[in-house]
């Protein structure tokens, strides 16, 4: 606008200087100069036509700066409606980040917006047929005194089972850092009756960067078989010589982590023994302490959680772990409000060659160790473990009776057991045979139990969807006895099984 009032100021100039009377005074010409040359005075037509003649320029000039300033005026208003739009779709982008998100990601899953709270909801079925047939061995039956029994009962037994209906409920709530997870199961040889039966259950807080502390029924962590669940093993059961070593669950505190990118792992745990998932009114002086540290060389330490090598790689990936345990059982005869008899032996071979002791209820220290290794490469899986354990008896104060004594003929005997594994896909990802072989045995016991398996396994659906078949050979004698795969103790045994798993 201020060019605009320039050019009005110099155009009035102009036509105040045209519009001069003819009659102004005018300078002499110089005394030497020419005559004076006569000038034309405009008349007022001409002034008139010089006059519209400015005015159209101004026009022009006013009409190139009125496109100018509404050429900005548009820029100023697209900018605005540009940075409208913006607003606009970061508050559609908001509220949209701020629904309820759901899906699946290895099992179905619920946030809230900010993800303060997630529910994950996971689960697996395994039903199947498995026919046992057993005969007598080499050993027979004896009682708790270590006396002969006579033979086991013999024969053949088949039937359909559902081993596992189970059902997965974790996530954190208010925050990532507080952590929880609950799990049951509708089925199992040890539930008859079809209800919920409560397994993994724990609360937990992510206190720093590899540090989890955990509280409630957990996994003790100790065997291999421990950290991994039992969709990933590749006979669909663990070795049967395993069982005297697996402290399965029990109801404690729990401090656990991971360095190095998952390259090592840690889990410390003190709890009320072994087996001891659930609440008792029995709880005479008794805690469990357990450690399981595992190192992986090449490929992390979840990679070994599953022991198909579903998609081979190119290079050879290894892990190693080791596991420490303590248990200490001081019951009394006359404790209130009763004796703890929940830790128990099994798998013990009495020295005069009778057969494997029935199961025994211990008291006194229990001091476990467990080492194994694993390998995948190519579609290849191996593991080898070893498992040993030392029990030092000590009869119930007030107890005028030692059966372990009297059954073993000394107060400390040490149990071990070996194993080793291999699956190979000779299909890869569908089609994988598997083989184990192991062997348990008890210090001075004259009977050793021999495992060996064979299986074949299709996977349909990657391990969502699978089929196992195995079939498991025991000769001579079983250390103990499985209602889950028939198996008969003290009896030669055969076992074959078929199983279908579902896993979501």
């Amino acid at each position: 606008m201020k060019g605009l009032r320039l050019q009005d100021s110099l155009l009035l100039l102009v036509l105040a200087a045209l519009a001069r009377p003819a009659s102004a005074v005018t300078q002499a010409p110089p005394a030497h100069s020419p005559s004076p040359v006569k000038r034309h005075h405009l008349t007022m037509p001409e002034l008139e036509q010089q006059i519209a003649a400015l005015r159209r320029e101004v026009q022009t000039i006013k009409a190139r700066e009125n496109h100018s300033w509404m050429s900005r005026q548009r820029e100023a208003q697209i900018k605005r409606i540009v940075q409208s739009v913006l607003k606009a779709s970061a508050r559609h982008a908001q509220q949209l980040k701020a629904e309820v998100t759901a899906g699946y990601n290895r099992g179905f899953f619920v946030r809230s917006p900010e993800n303060n709270f997630r529910l994950n909801i996971r689960g697996y079925i395994q039903v199947g047929y498995i026919f046992g047939y057993s005969t007598v061995g080499n050993a027979q039956n004896i009682n708790t005194l270590g006396q002969p029994a006579g033979p086991p009962a013999v024969g053949d037994a088949s039937e359909f089972n559902m081993r596992r209906a189970r059902l997965i409920f974790s996530g954190h709530a208010f925050s990532p850092r507080f952590i929880y997870e609950v799990s049951g199961d509708f089925a199992g040889s040890t539930n008859t009756n079809g209800y919920l039966q409560m397994k993994t259950t724990y609360a937990g807080y992510r206190l720093m960067k590899g540090v989890l502390l955990r509280a409630g029924v957990m996994r003790v962590p100790f065997t291999y078989l421990s950290d991994y669940p039992v969709t990933g093993d590749d006979f669909g059961s663990f070795p049967l010589l395993s069982t005297p070593f697996n402290a399965e669950r029990s109801l404690g505190l729990d401090v656990s982590g991971k360095f190095f990118s998952d390259h090592l792992t840690y889990d410390v745990q003190v709890n009320n023994g072994s087996k001891a998932s659930k609440v008792s009114t029995a709880i005479d002086n008794r805690l469990g302490y357990y450690l399981r540290i595992q190192y992986s060389g090449r490929g992390r330490v979840a990679r070994f959680r599953n022991e198909g090598t579903l998609h081979p790689r190119h290079h050879l990936a290894w892990m190693i772990g080791a596991g420490l345990g303590y248990e200490s059982q001081n019951s009394t005869a006359g404790a209130f409000p009763s004796p703890q008899t929940s830790l128990s032996l099994v798998g013990l071979s009495t020295p005069d060659g009778a057969g494997f002791y029935p199961k025994f209820s211990a008291n006194g220290s229990l001091y476990r160790a467990t080492g194994d290794a694993h390998l995948k490469f190519e579609g290849i899986d191996a593991s080898t473990t070893i498992f040993f354990q030392q029990y030092n008896d000590r009869p119930p104060a007030g107890s005028s009776t030692d059966d372990f004594v009297a059954a073993f003929g000394r107060r400390s005997l040490f149990e071990m057991a070996y194993y080793g594994e291999m699956g190979y896909f000779v299909v890869p990802g569908k089609w994988q045979i598997v083989g184990r072989a192991g062997e348990l045995f008890t210090e001075s016991g004259d009977k050793q139990m021999f495992e060996y398996g064979l299986g074949l396994n299709w996977y349909i659906y990657g391990r969502a969807a699978r089929l196992q078949t195995a079939m498991i050979y025991i000769p001579n004698a079983a250390a103990l006895s499985s209602s889950s795969t028939n198996v008969v103790l003290n009896a030669q045994n055969l076992i074959s099984m078929i199983q279908f798993q579902l896993k979501f």
